[in-house]
Order: C-alpha cells, then structure tokens, then sequence
C-alpha cells in the first residue's frame, strides 16, 4: 500500500512538475509566464516572449518566438520572429554563456555599449537589422538585412583576447549620411585587432573593395582600399571633414581611385585614376613617405584645361619629388619634373610643344597679381624650360598680337610671391618665325629678359617690312624707366600703331628714347629723326 501511494506521488510530481509545466511552457500563456520569470530572474532585463519551443531531438536547444528583450538601465533593445538557444552544456542555468545563438528576422537597437558580458561559440544572424545610435558622439550605425556569423562571438568585441572569425553580407549599410549598398565583410579578430580580411561594397554608385585592420587603441589601418567610379563633390569634402573629425588615426598603406571624378570649385577631373602609398590621418592627412600615381581623361585647374595628364611623384622627409608630370594642353604637349618643399616649387625641367595658347585680354594686368599663386606656393624656381614652336594669340583691342612657331628658352628663372604682387628673376629668350602685333608684321623677332630685382633688361630685334629694328629697355611691371628703339627702313608710323607716339613725323629712320608708366601706356621721352630731337609727352609729340 505504501508502494502504490509513493508510486502515484512519483508520477504526480513528473506530471504536475515537469510535463505539464513543460507543455504548458510551450503555450501562449506559458510563454508570457517564461517572459515574466526570465525578467524576474535577470533583473536588468524585460522580456516579451511570444512562444517558446523545445525538442526532445535536441534537449539542450530552445527556440523563442516573437520575442523581445528590454534593458531596463541602457537604451539597448532586441526583437526577433525567432531566436534559437542552444544552452551550455555545463552550466544550464546561467544566461552569460551559449552554445550557439541564431537569430532570424530580428532588429537590434543600441545606443551605448552593452555593459553586460555574452558570449557564444556561435552566432548566426539571418535578416537582423542593427542599428547604433550614440548622441554623445554624434554617431549613428545602420544596418540592414544582415546574413552570417561569427565564431566565437562576445558582447565586448575588442575589449577581450579573444580568436574568432566573421562573416556577413548586409543589403544596405549607413554611417551617419553616408550610405553603402550590398556590403560584404569577412574577417576575423585575434589580439584585440579586429580584421577585414576582405569588404566590398558601393557607395554612391561606386564599388569600394578591400582589406583593413581595426587596431586595440580603435585606430583604423587599411592595407588596401580601392574604389572604382567615384564622384566627388564639394559638399562631400565638408561631409568627410565631420565625420572624420570623431576618428582617432587612420593609416592607409595603399589607395587606388579609379575611373572617377571630382568636382570643386577651382578643380575639375574626369574619369581619373589615382593611386597613392602610405596615406595618414591624424587631425590631418599627411603623405610622407609616399608614392602617389595619377592621370585622367581631363583636369580643370583654374579655369585650364589638361588632357591626359599624368603625374608620378614621391615624397620623403617633408619633400615631394616630381618624377613625372606631363599632359597636352592648349592642343600642345608638356612636361617637367621637380619637387616641392615649404611651399616652394622647385622645376628641374619644364618643356613644352605645339601649345595653341589665347592670352586672356587682361592678360598683363592678370601677371601682376597673385590670385590663387599663393595659395599654392609662395616660391617657384625654374632651372630650365624650353617651349618649342607654338602659337601664341592676344585679342586685346589695346595690342592684339600674333606669333607663329613661339619658342622660348629660360634658365634659373625665379617667380616670387610678396605682398601680394610676383617678383621674377632670371634670363628668358623668345623668338618666333613671324607674328604680327596690332596690323604690323614682323620677322624673325628676336627678345631677351634679364629679370633682375630692381627692373626688367631687354633686349629685342625684328625684321619689319623690308626694314630692320633693334632697341633695348629697363621695365619694371608698372614702369618703363628707360626704352629705346632704333629703326632702318621702317616708317615712323609704327610708332603710331604700337600706342608709343600717336602723332610722330614720317620716316624710313629714327630713334625713340622714352620712359613712363607701362599700365596704362604713359610716355615721355624724345623721338630723334635726321639727328632732329623732338620731345614726346605722355606720347604725343609736341613740337616738329
């Protein structure tokens, strides 16, 4: 008799105790009642529990449905149509560590780090959306549609030494204003270095590829980075200066650009590519020791365009050395090389062909001021150039001109930046095969500068008509302190032409000696005709 009742109370207890609490469980109401519980027993947490499931198939797993878990002291959310448990093995009653965790279309809300410590040896996302919102620094992380995993995975990420490995593909993915499409990341973490081993991605329309390393003091080293078809705007370079300001160093090793363009005010490319080393960021982009290679179809600087350029340089300890830089402009050909140094450009070589150029009609006013010089360099140094047979064109109502087959010649030539106004130094030779300048037409012209710190000595001769001229002068860029010309077989009347004399006396030869200002034209001086000296002021001349 005691048998039976201890027999009865057995199966009581197996069934009010374990069969019918764990069918119940699996009910509606049970699953409410499990949320309750686990909100009790974890009191950091609310939770909201659809359904729950077991199998007997698989004793260790549990599967949760419709749920929804609440920090109670962080602004930190889970929600999920389903999450599998699989429970550790040696320890079932704790909620910290898991064997696996799989979670199918969920979204997770964070807006500051879990301060709670999980971990699992998996963890597999399929269609979970995150996304992290930090108003103290300003940063906020979307991530849609996310399929993969991570093996091991822990709450704590970097703050750990922990071995695992990633990998995850996410439909659509935003930082802040920036928005990436189809994102792949592979990788793994060891030491407290997260690595991408391999991410791919698009933004805005461009394809980004690459490899890159998250270090333990949060600091970003991409080994290698390539984009294809970028556009970049001005308003991009003042996105990119926010958010970089909230990234502590990044160092990239290499950079590849291609196929894009940009667009800024001064600046203009089309279909370039760019490829530079050993890029930095530190409150700053630096390029020491590195190499950079760039061309494209065509660049806007400053209103000029180039075609084809192609630019080589290296820099090293502060300088950076131009190997190569050449491009066709104004329908010619030109290159040089040299390098640049506290804002001093240094050219070893400058030669150019076949330019087809169109002086603007301020074009000698324009030489007397810096406009955007300075803010590039305070100081060029040309060693040698040479300019082969080219065209050179001015339509200036004032003094139109022409040359045909231009070419020039300068060495040690210096232009420098100074109270906002250019100083140049050096010798330059031009000669040109024939021109005309304002309806006269020369031969042969012939000019010298001698640029020297208090004027401009030149030089000049050129057959005219059947006649010959030869003068020399002293110029500064708003003086003429002294101008002579003399002339065989001319007739004065160039004079007239050429604005010097408006009103002079006909002759087939004479002598000019003048000075004045240069801009506007103001001359005074003497005209000499048969050994007669008639006086020219503010050019006209006054007695016959």
């Amino acid at each position: 008799m005691f048998n039976r009742i201890k027999f009865f109370s057995f199966i009581a207890l197996l069934w009010f105790g374990i069969i019918l609490p764990y069918f119940f469980l699996q009910t509606t109401w049970g699953a409410k009642y499990a949320g309750q519980i686990l909100s009790h027993l974890i009191p950091d947490y609310e939770f909201s529990i659809g359904k729950v499931s077991h199998s007997i198939t698989h004793p260790y797993e549990i599967t949760f449905e419709n749920i929804r878990i609440q920090s109670k002291t962080q602004a930190n959310n889970f929600d999920a149509e389903k999450l599998i448990v699989g429970l550790n093995t040696n320890d079932l009653f704790q909620y910290h560590t898991f064997n696996y965790l799989f979670i199918e279309n969920g979204d997770i809300h964070i807006s500051s780090n879990i301060q709670d410590d999980f971990d699992a040896q998996i963890l597999s996302l399929k269609n979970v959306s995150i996304n992290y919102e930090n108003a103290t620094e300003n940063t906020n992380i979307n991530l849609t549609n996310i399929y993969g995993g991570v093996e091991p995975w822990n709450s704590q990420l970097l703050n750990k030494d922990i071995n695992s490995r990633f990998n995850f593909t996410v439909e659509k993915a935003s930082y802040n204003n920036w928005h990436l499409d189809s994102l792949i990341i592979q990788g793994n973490q060891t030491d407290r270095q997260l690595n991408f081993i391999n991410f791919g991605g698009n933004i805005a329309q461009s394809a980004i590829i690459g490899k890159a390393s998250i270090l333990a003091d949060h600091s970003l080293l991409i080994d290698q980075l390539k984009i294809n078809k970028f556009n970049y705007q001005d308003n991009f370079d003042n996105q990119l200066a926010k958010y970089l300001t909230n990234i502590p160093k990044i160092t990239i090793k290499k950079l590849s650009i291609l196929n894009s363009s940009l667009k800024l005010p001064d600046v203009t490319i089309e279909k370039g590519n760019l490829e530079i080393t050993h890029l930095n960021y530190n409150q700053g982009w630096q390029i020491d020791k590195s190499d950079l290679t760039f061309n494209a179809e065509s660049l806007i600087l400053y209103d000029q365009q180039f075609d084809n350029p192609l630019l080589q340089w290296h820099s090293n300890d502060n300088q950076l050395t131009i190997e190569k830089a050449i491009a066709i402009w104004n329908k010619g050909n030109f290159a040089f090389s040299g390098n640049i140094q506290n804002k001093i450009l240094n050219v070893n070589s400058l030669i150019a062909s076949g330019i087809h150029y169109e002086l603007p009609n301020n074009w000698y006013n324009s030489l007397t001021k810096v406009n955007g010089f300075n803010e590039l360099f305070t100081h060029i140094k040309i060693k040698q150039f040479t300019l082969m047979p080219s065209l050179i064109i001015s339509t200036d109502p004032f003094l139109p001109f022409q040359f045909n087959a231009f070419e020039t010649f300068g060495k040690n030539v210096e232009i420098l930046s100074n109270a906002n106004t250019l100083k140049l130094t050096g010798t330059v030779s031009i000669k040109a095969e024939n021109g005309i300048l304002n309806r006269v037409k020369l031969e042969k012209p012939d000019l010298i500068l001698n640029f020297k710190p208090i004027c401009t000595d030149l030089t000049f001769s050129s057959l005219v008509e059947s006649g010959f001229l030869e003068g020399k002068g002293c110029l500064t860029t708003k003086e003429v302190q002294s101008f002579t010309i003399n002339a065989h077989g001319i007739n004065s009347k160039i004079l007239s032409a050429w604005h010097m004399v408006r009103n002079p006396l006909e002759s087939e030869k004479f002598t000019t000696e003048l000075n004045g200002t240069l801009y506007p034209l103001n001359l005074d001086g003497v005209l000499i005709i048969d050994n007669d000296r008639y006086i020219i002021s503010k050019n006209i001349m006054l007695d016959h």
